[in-house]
């Protein structure tokens, strides 16, 4: 009898964890809406020239989607580090990843040549950019330098894809496929990594509590140490130094500061001289969405959305619904019922 309760308690273990415990790591699906949206070139480049946002939006309670303009699926190591980077820096959202393959190129004519001959145009990036912003629909858009940091042609056709996407995304006669899956969308403010108007510093190097006191960029170059492939590169050194001369803070770095952006396109007016974030000007979601305090007077019922609520008409991240959880249970329990009543009668005969 001991060793059939045993049996059964392991059996219940297991079903329990099959059911609850597949949680993928701790992931949480894409945002259905986003506060900030980054369009990173590959794996390591949000670590990379874009040192700092990521941590600086999670410690604020800024809602930070991230979006790759090219995928690495040949190199499964590469994927693996992305992930961990990203939750070393607190993102736990799924990011979104393109279609299209990492290949190397000097100018935005070779990257456009490269991938034409694998089947894919500039219309397909710009459709790509055109759907996430509209999926999103981000207060702030952020990319990468239109001369592509150190001259890397796929860096330089995100941005040239996001440049002309934050246009096409509020024309509903443009990519109508996905107007008509997610509604149209024009991002309030767009900003490049580098873009020498209307500059701003991000303030990166300042103690985050939600951190343990850790500056945003000491937390970007944590996330970028899961990137133990991409350690031979220049940029290694670039963004950590040398053991004789360590960086601790992006102030330190001359070329390509990863602090440094510029307002590229704005539909609330420009930034004040002393602003140190994105969000100038915008409303964040956190602030815009919370429960309206009830009225004092007479009860007010609304049969419809009201003004300004925007419908997202993607259902692809809705939750399993309760009825089934409900119904798995109910299956679980019996199958751990009948083989109770079946090893007992066993036991009977014997």
């Amino acid at each position: 009898m001991k060793k059939t309760c045993v049996l059964i308690f392991i059996l219940f273990l297991c079903f329990f964890t099959a059911v609850y415990g597949s949680s993928e790591d701790g992931w949480e699906t894409p945002l259905e809406r986003a506060d900030l949206l980054l369009f990173a070139a590959h794996a390591d480049d949000e670590h990379l020239f874009f040192a700092g946002l990521l941590p600086y939006c999670v410690a604020n309670g800024i809602n930070a989607q991230v979006v790759y303009m090219n995928n690495h699926d040949d190199n499964p190591t590469r994927i693996s580090e992305m992930l961990d980077g990203l939750l070393a820096v607190g993102i736990k959202n799924q990011p979104v990843i393109a279609p299209f393959p990492d290949l190397f190129s000097e100018t935005l004519e070779e990257a456009l040549n490269a991938y034409g001959r694998l089947g894919f145009t500039e219309e397909h990036f710009i459709d790509y950019c055109v759907e996430n912003l509209r999926r999103f629909k981000p207060l702030v858009a952020v990319g990468h330098d239109v001369l592509g940091e150190y001259g890397h042609g796929g860096h330089m056709l995100s941005s040239h894809a996001l440049i002309k996407a934050a246009e096409l995304a509020a024309d509903p006669s443009y990519h109508p496929e996905s107007a008509s899956k997610y509604g149209t969308w024009d991002t309030p403010k767009t900003y490049l990594n580098l873009w020498n108007e209307r500059e701003i510093m991000l303030k990166i190097d300042e103690p985050l509590e939600y951190f343990d006191g850790q500056t945003a960029f000491q937390v970007s170059q944590h996330g970028f140490s899961f990137h133990k492939s991409q350690h031979w590169t220049y940029f290694n050194t670039w963004l950590n130094g040398t053991a004789a001369a360590p960086i601790t803070s992006s102030g330190q770095i001359q070329r390509h500061n990863p602090s440094k952006y510029g307002l590229f396109r704005t539909t609330v007016g420009d930034d004040t001289a002393d602003a140190a974030d994105f969000f100038q000007n915008v409303t964040l979601l956190k602030d815009i969405e919370e429960e309206p305090e009830a009225p004092d007077t007479e009860e007010i019922i609304q049969d419809g959305p009201g003004p300004g609520t925007i419908i997202d008409k993607d259902e692809s991240n809705n939750n399993t619904p309760a009825p089934l959880i409900t119904i798995v249970n109910v299956i679980g329990v019996a199958l751990i019922l009948l083989l109770f009543v079946l090893i007992r009668r066993k036991n009977d005969r014997e």
